[in-house]
């Protein structure tokens, strides 16, 4: 039996994982889907102070998921690809759909 994808594709699965496993990194990358949004209007709509904002969006640019526009003294941000959310899509619909895994349940606990 053979893997279906080279180590290095797993690697680097994993390391956007680990960026993607944060909720409040999802629900920007989320947020920024289809319109491109200023570190303000990712505040107000996060309800977070302004640094822990601009820390989470200094790692997705580092990890290359968005991309930066400067307008002034404003910079927007937008996603550079919106097919890498579609997995919060995905679990979405399937915890959704399946009656064995409670939404309230947190699995942190059993996999701590």
């Amino acid at each position: 039996m053979k893997s279906p994808f080279p180590k290095h594709v797993y690697n680097r699965n994993a390391e956007i994982y680990k960026i993607l496993s944060n909720p409040i990194r999802l629900e920007i990358l989320n947020t920024i889907k289809f319109q491109e949004a200023s570190v303000e209007q990712l505040v107000e709509v996060l309800k977070l102070r302004k640094a822990n904002v601009s820390q989470h969006l200094a790692m997705l640019r580092h990890a290359r998921l968005v991309a930066t526009r400067r307008d002034g003294l404003n910079i927007y941000y937008r996603i550079v690809d919106p097919r890498i959310i579609e997995p919060c899509r995905i679990l979405k619909e399937v915890w959704e759909d399946t009656p064995t895994l409670p939404s309230h349940v947190s699995l942190k606990k059993e996999y701590a």
